[in-house]
């Protein structure tokens, strides 16, 4: 019996970049592989944390359609993006599995269809729309219940230090270390620095991004859950970094600066990591261009 296999190749995401929560996030050029295969033999259930995800992407967009899953859908997911660090493996997951399905029906979602879908199982936009189109994006959900994208400009040679810890800081645990309410003076000041972010990058004003990361409604709060992280800041600034932030919920920390000191940058802010009792490993890489692709279709025996 013939199957579809169907590879996808999606980016890592780095989402919030300081102020901009639940708004900005950038894809980084570090991609994950995922292969789902579509059968007719019914499948065993996977203990996989990555393909359950995938198969939920591919359960929830079938119901978009209005069509029955197929009865045989195996997911196979080569990925070195850790789960719990904030670089977006669920959104890599999700973004799969809607471009599976999307590929094997030949096409019925749109982009705008797709980020809808892959935003609404994430939560929000500032990692699925990175996974899916790449690059700097802004994203919000339109009063319509649609999300609303725009891509941003950026400096094509700036490079991201990365530091990727040991200790895992799941979304749901991060997201309840936030307040149910924020003072006018923080909501203002975040506003305020968002703003500036996508500006300075446009602009290539790089020497104002650590003001415009300089965040009061999110990394203040899930500080507590990573004690280190403004030493760590303060160490990758102090390498040559422009600017670092916590990646997503974390607890990843993303550093963005020139191509010289970025291997300084990332070893910087894992000995301060360690300095602290905080192992795990220092990478560097840059802003994705591409999104989420179809890499290879292929019949394979089911």
């Amino acid at each position: 019996m013939s199957a579809t296999a169907i590879t996808l190749r999606v980016p890592a995401t780095s989402a919030n970049l300081g102020a901009g929560f639940d708004c900005l996030g950038l894809a980084l050029d570090m991609f994950a592989s995922v292969t789902v295969t579509f059968c007719e033999a019914e499948q065993p259930p996977t203990e996989d944390v990555g393909e359950k995800m995938v198969l939920t992407a591919i359960r929830k967009a079938y119901a978009r359609l209005g069509k029955p899953m197929p009865p045989g859908v195996r997911v196979r997911y080569q990925v070195e993006i850790p789960l719990g660090r904030g670089l977006g493996a669920s959104a890599v997951a999700r973004a799969a599995g809607v471009l599976a399905v999307n590929e094997f029906e030949r096409g019925p979602f749109d982009e705008q269809a797709m980020l809808d879908l892959v935003s609404e199982l994430e939560g929000h936009g500032d990692n699925a729309c990175p996974a899916l189109f790449g690059g700097l994006q802004v994203c919000v959900q339109g009063s319509d219940g649609h999300y609303v994208r725009v891509p941003g400009r950026y400096p094509s040679d700036a490079h991201i230090a990365l530091l990727i810890p040991d200790h895992s800081m799941p979304t749901k645990e991060a997201r309840k270390a936030l307040p149910d309410v924020y003072a006018k003076a923080d909501v203002v000041h975040n506003i305020g620095r968002a703003a500036l972010f996508v500006a300075a990058m446009a602009a290539g004003r790089m020497e104002v991004l650590a003001e415009a990361t300089d965040d009061r409604v999110h990394q203040r709060q899930r500080a507590s859950l990573f004690p280190p992280l403004f030493d760590i800041f303060a160490a990758a600034r102090g390498a040559g970094a422009w600017a670092a932030w916590l990646s997503g919920a974390g607890s990843s920390v993303a550093a963005i600066c020139p191509e010289g000191p970025a291997r300084a940058v990332a070893n910087a802010m894992l000995a301060c990591a360690r300095s602290a009792g905080y192992d795990g490993r220092a990478l560097v890489t840059r802003i994705a261009r591409e999104g989420a692709t179809v890499s290879k279709v292929e019949l394979v025996e089911g």
